[in-house]
């Protein structure tokens, strides 16, 4: 008789160890079909149970005799079964999107599993290096530990998950909840009786629960796999709908494009024609400033060979000569760097400095927000005609100091350049002039503002000019003229 139960019990764990395996083996290809994560924890779950099952049933294979120490067998079994817990839990979370559908729970779960770790991994490291003597062994407080603690946090914390399961809308929540319940019930049952002795072979009871378990979780997983490939060809279905859908339109789209083109291809010719017609009127700006800007300085260099000054007339037609040729090289350019924008306006500057005798204290600051000049794009020869306004309307009839300055600064998407001077204002200049019944008008500003409307309507923004006069109209003190560009890199 007694030969025929341990048969039996041999018999019982090898099935039972065949039917984890099998099942675990099952899951994980399902894996690798479906690419579902739960199937893969609830795969390795599978496989710890076994190591678990199959470590607890090495004193039944061999002799009694032949057994690990219980030190040594008290530190494997924990952790092991800690593994399959956690992978259980990893299970239950994936299984159901916790993450997703119920972050607060995903969270307590985590928390929990980390506190129980910590607590176990610490009680069993107290247990084994100090809570350890002749008079009581290790399983003895192990035992108190399980009765007095780790069921009475578990059990508590197992209802309430199973509770939030079964508020869920899954339809498998049922074959879960019928199956963890009995799982545990079965794990704290023979928690209970291996701990306290009262039979003999108490690991019978974990065994059946987790066979009973098993046909449960099979069903779960069953539908699953179900609804997976469902909402598979689900989205296939619609995908192909889509695609014909997309086809459809694409031909009525084509049909459409077809029967526009003609209608489309005159509007571009006619928005080809108008830039032509904006870059004709731009060539023809500039055309007319450079000409007035070069009759001005053939006057200064008048002005020094009447004078008689050799060395000064040599100077001007040298400065002028390397002026001419960057207007030459940028007359056709419909834009050019502020870098080269700044080297003409310094050196038209130090021209007609010349001519008051460098009396003229000229300064041009650039901020630091502009670090590269040579890539920032302006419309040529842009700053000189208020450059020249300054000289000859403000400061040419000024005693005393002359002071000319040019800062250029970003803000925000505006190029902003502001030329001030401290002649004598914009209202004694003009009536200077009516005085001596000047009526020539220099077209320099005038143009200036045109080829400023050009390039922010190129640039689908707008542009600012500013005059200011600084102080009182009777006692002024200068002119501040504000330019305001799209800034363009």
């Amino acid at each position: 008789m007694k030969d025929y139960s341990y048969l039996s019990q041999i018999l019982f764990f090898g099935w039972t160890l065949g039917a984890i395996f099998l099942l675990s083996t099952i899951t994980f290809l399902i894996y690798l079909k479906i690419k579902e994560k739960s199937f893969l924890y609830y795969s390795l779950y599978a496989v710890f149970l076994n190591v678990y099952i199959a470590f607890q049933a090495m004193p039944l294979i061999h002799e009694p005799r032949i057994v690990f120490g219980v030190a040594l067998t008290t530190l494997i079994n924990w952790p092991v079964q800690f593994v399959y817990y956690l992978l259980y839990t990893q299970f239950i979370r994936t299984f159901f999107n916790f993450k997703n559908k119920n972050p607060k729970l995903d969270k307590l779960i985590v928390q929990f599993i980390w506190f129980m770790g910590i607590i176990c991994l610490g009680f069993t490291l107290l247990n084994f290096f100090v809570l350890h003597t002749p008079s009581r062994s290790i399983t003895y407080n192990f035992e108190k530990f399980i009765l007095f603690f780790y069921i009475p946090v578990f059990v508590p914390f197992a209802a309430y998950v199973l509770y939030k399961i079964m508020r869920s809308n899954d339809s498998t929540k049922y074959f879960i909840i019928i199956g963890s319940t009995i799982y545990v019930s079965s794990a704290l049952i023979s928690m209970y009786f291996s701990v306290t002795k009262k039979i003999d072979f108490p690991l019978v009871f974990f065994m059946i629960g987790v066979l009973i378990e098993f046909v449960f979780f099979a069903v779960a997983l069953g539908i699953r796999v179900y609804q997976i490939f469902e909402q598979k060809n689900e989205y296939q279905k619609k995908l192909i709908d889509q695609l014909e859908t997309n086809k459809k339109l694409t031909e009525y789209n084509n049909q459409i494009l077809t029967d526009r083109i003609e209608n489309f291809t005159k509007k571009e010719i006619e928005l080809e024609f108008k830039n032509s017609i904006n870059k004709l009127k731009s060539k023809v700006f500039r055309s007319q400033v450079n000409s007035h800007f070069i009759f001005n300085i053939l006057n200064s260099i008048k002005a020094s060979i009447i004078s008689n000054n050799k060395e000064k007339s040599i100077d001007h037609l040298n400065k002028f000569s390397k002026l001419i040729r960057n207007i030459l090289n940028h007359s056709l350019e419909e834009y050019v760097s502020l870098e080269k924008e700044i080297e003409i306006t310094k050196l038209y500057v130090l021209l007609e400095n010349l001519r008051f005798e460098n009396q003229i204290d000229f300064t041009l600051k650039v901020s630091k927000k502009l670090s590269d000049t040579n890539t920032i794009k302006i419309p040529p020869f842009i700053i000189q005609p208020f450059v020249e306004n300054a000289i000859w309307h403000g400061l040419a009839n000024k005693e005393g100091e002359k002071k000319l300055t040019i800062n250029i600064d970003r803000d925000q998407d505006e190029l902003q350049i502001i030329i001030s001077d401290n002649g004598i204002g914009m209202h004694r200049s003009t009536e200077i002039q009516r005085k001596k019944s000047i009526t020539h008008k220099s077209l320099g500003v005038d143009i200036t503002k045109e080829r400023m409307k050009l390039f922010a309507q190129n640039n689908n923004q707008d542009y600012s000019l500013t005059f200011k006069n600084i102080g009182s109209e009777k006692k002024s003190k200068g002119t501040i003229v504000i330019i305001k560009l799209p800034f363009r890199n």
